[in-house]
């Protein structure tokens, strides 16, 4: 009876190996890509036809609403205690894969941080993973502008004047004259063993998270270094046009995985800018999560350009709202 015992022991490990060898396995980036697609084809959050990025004055009225929001402050602990948007709790953006499971899945968040930038990056994060069955009602906006959308005055939120520091360094050109590519590459390939979108993301998150932006004088510096992509309409990629060398991608448009996604290089450095560098930001962290090497350049145009722009120019917030801070 005992030997009978381990015999049919013995067949049921053997039969359970042999089904899950002959499972089809997972193909990460096509699991990943397909929220990527969805996401940045309408870019807008996940149950609302929204763009992911809020202005101040849109954030008071929800802070005042029936149903305010759950808001991040993705500063530094310091500059998070000397002032902060009342409610808002602080995080560290390398800690977010730690702390996915915690966001809530009925209540709308807003993340927030000096300008924008790390926040934008949390907020792709968030809304892909929004996409996942398990986490249906995440949904997440970015603070456009960041604390610089509140105040200037670094006596009251600390480092209030980035954004103005930035467009002061206004010393780059533009260049008119068209790139083109249309060199086919592979995809990357993602391996974390990992079968769900949110799965896929928390294992790479930790990385994606780590050296994503850069700033416009080193890739000016260096323009041949890099896969520059220029993420604005044909009109303006023309006039008053881009950085010398860049690519031209369509927002909503470009980048889905049965398109142009495949223009992307997979054995160079591929900076991605746009206006503001929030919805850089938001597809850089997307591309980094499939395992491109890609950078977002800090500010946008806005930063190294500003004077050539003809919209979406950052200015210093006229009203006052001070009153939502503690």
């Amino acid at each position: 009876m005992f030997a009978k015992k381990i015999v049919s022991l013995f067949v049921a490990v053997a039969a359970t190996a042999f089904l899950f060898a002959c499972e089809e396995p997972v193909n990460e980036f096509t699991v990943l890509s397909a929220a990527g697609d969805t996401y940045f084809t309408a870019y807008t959050t996940p149950d609302t036809s929204a763009s992911p990025n809020i202005t101040i004055a849109d954030l008071l009225v929800l802070i005042n609403s029936d149903d305010p929001p759950y808001i991040i402050d993705f500063r530094s602990a310091e500059d998070y205690a000397a002032a902060h948007i009342k409610g808002a709790i602080n995080m560290a953006l390398t800690d977010l894969d730690d702390n996915i499971d915690t966001l809530p899945t009925d209540q709308l968040i807003v993340n927030v941080c000096y300008t924008g930038q790390n926040a934008s990056f949390a907020t792709a994060v968030m809304n892909l993973v929004g996409q996942d069955p398990a986490y249906e009602g995440l949904e997440a906006r970015n603070l456009k502008f960041g604390m610089c959308s509140i105040t200037t005055d670094t006596n009251i939120v600390p480092k209030s004047n980035k954004w103005a520091s930035a467009i002061e360094e206004d010393e780059f050109t533009l260049d008119t004259t068209p790139a083109s590519t249309d060199t086919e590459n592979e995809f990357p390939d993602p391996a974390t063993g990992e079968t769900t979108i949110a799965g896929i993301v928390k294992a790479n998150l930790d990385e994606a998270a780590n050296g994503w932006s850069i700033d416009a004088a080193s890739v000016y510096s260096s323009t041949g270094d890099y896969f520059i992509v220029n993420y604005w309409p044909a009109e303006e990629y023309a006039d008053p046009g881009h950085i010398p060398g860049a690519y031209q991608f369509t927002p909503k448009s470009s980048l889905k995985s049965d398109e142009s996604l495949n223009l992307l290089p997979t054995d160079e450095t591929v900076v991605i800018y746009c206006y503001t560098g929030q919805t850089s930001a938001q597809v850089v962290a997307y591309l980094r999560l499939l395992g491109y090497d890609a950078k977002s350049l800090l500010f946008g145009v806005n930063g190294f350009a500003y004077n050539s722009m003809t919209k979406s120019k950052y200015s210093a917030p006229v009203d006052d709202y001070t009153s939502i801070l503690e």
